[in-house]
């Protein structure tokens, strides 16, 4: 019989736009060949409000069972009291820091210390807060022989993780980024019993930060493979012209509003690339509109076309401080499409180096330059630069590998 496992994720589904929850979604359907895998999630589509989107109960996505949990948002008065808490921000400590008795009164009284209800009530808030969710994993424990959960800065891992603590993987994805430093997750690290790490800086990062962690761990990222599937048309205005693209959420987290403003900077400084246009694929959570003739929203499409966009562009960018692992970068990799990161992100600015292709760039000077560079690289350099970087993934991404350490942990919680 099937070992059981449990995927607990914030959001899932094929709609669904972000990383850890792609990453979940293709890591539970390989999982799925050799164990009987379901996910517990939300019913939440967006991640800003999780308003609920998808039906409750319980569906089937890709042959996976999916079992959704309805969420309330409560970012009320206490949410961003408990917030200003937990990121040390009360409004009286800057008057204190004015006068210069902020440093005396937390030695003498730790006053930056938050509580744990304002810990909490920031959790509750930050969401997605969904506890019926955490009911069914309190009753089914003994159902599944191990849980999996995804991402550290949600409430379904920071409460529900404790509940099945024996018998939990914990896959973090934990990157450079204030909230991981806060008093909420200090003994987070601690509570699974084996954590999978993506990638070598972000063991460094947990293990360089937090006293008290899992030593039971390994890093198995993700497996990427080349798309297979049919190519779709691109559309006529980009056909036979020269566009850097951009994939995933378009969002002030990722940076993408420095992009924006690079790229328009950069096309004002340098008319003769006028006609180079700015693609961007994945649904707009920008509150600016960045219009401009270079500038180009696809918004959300399908994975034909996505594919197609990508395999036609120069080089993709990703201008992400913060990321784990980056799944779009090592998936525009292995289709032989270099790409350009933030050289401020360890995680890219790694792939950069090991893979010997790409560009970084940790100014508007140095994008300038990176962009540049692409356009004035002949097809040959192109094609033997995409040759190298989907030699990296392929060596250092494969699923064969990433399975194999995940039945050694499953095994280790098993037999424990």
């Amino acid at each position: 019989m099937k070992k059981k496992l449990a995927i607990v994720v914030q959001r899932y589904g094929l709609e669904v736009n972000g990383g850890a929850e792609y990453h979940a979604r293709v890591l539970a359907e390989e999982l799925s060949r050799n164990y009987a895998v379901e996910i517990l999630t939300t019913t939440a589509l967006d991640y800003h409000i999780w308003e609920n989107h998808f039906p409750e109960g319980e569906t089937q996505v890709n042959g996976i069972s999916v079992h959704r949990f309805p969420t309330t948002n409560l970012r009320s008065r206490k949410f961003r009291v408990g917030r200003r808490a937990v990121f040390k921000e009360k409004k009286y400590f800057k008057l204190l820091k004015n006068i210069g008795l902020y440093n005396y009164f937390d030695r003498r009284f730790n006053i930056s210390k938050p509580k744990q209800e304002e810990i909490d009530n920031w959790i509750v808030g930050q969401g997605p807060y969904c506890p019926d969710l955490l009911t069914y994993i309190s009753e089914h424990g003994d159902d599944f022989d191990v849980f999996v959960f995804f991402t550290y800065l949600y409430y379904p891992t920071v409460k529900g993780m404790p509940l099945v603590a024996d018998k939990s993987i914990f896959i973090p994805t934990a990157h450079h980024e204030p909230p991981l430093f806060t008093d909420a997750f200090k003994n987070l690290f601690e509570v699974p019993k084996f954590i999978m790490y993506n990638t070598d800086s972000e063991k460094r990062l947990v293990e360089g930060f937090f006293n008290r962690y899992t030593v039971n761990n390994d890093i198995a990222g993700v497996g990427i493979r080349r798309y297979t599937g049919t190519p779709h048309d691109i559309p006529s205005t980009l056909i036979k012209k020269k566009y850097f693209i951009y994939i995933g959420r378009i969002d002030k987290g990722k940076a993408c509003d420095e992009l924006l403003t690079y790229y328009i900077k950069f096309q004002e400084e340098n008319p003769e690339y006028r006609d180079v246009k700015m693609v961007l694929v994945g649904k707009d959570y920008l509150n600016q509109r960045f219009d401009h003739p270079s500038i180009m929203y696809t918004g959300f499409v399908s994975e034909e076309l996505k594919y197609a966009l990508l395999k036609n562009s120069l080089a993709m960018i990703m201008p992400s401080y913060f990321e784990s692992l980056s799944m779009v970068t090592l998936e525009a990799m292995i289709e032989e499409i270099p790409v350009i990161v933030n050289e401020h992100c360890e995680v890219l600015h790694e792939h950069i180096l090991k893979s010997e292709t790409g560009c970084s760039y940790d100014s508007y000077k140095g994008f300038c330059a990176a962009l540049v560079t692409y356009l004035k690289k002949s097809v040959v350099q192109l094609q033997e630069e995409g040759i190298g970087a989907r030699h990296y993934v392929q060596q250092n991404y494969s699923w064969a590998n990433v399975l194999t350490k995940f039945d050694q942990a499953v095994d280790f919680i098993v037999n424990k």
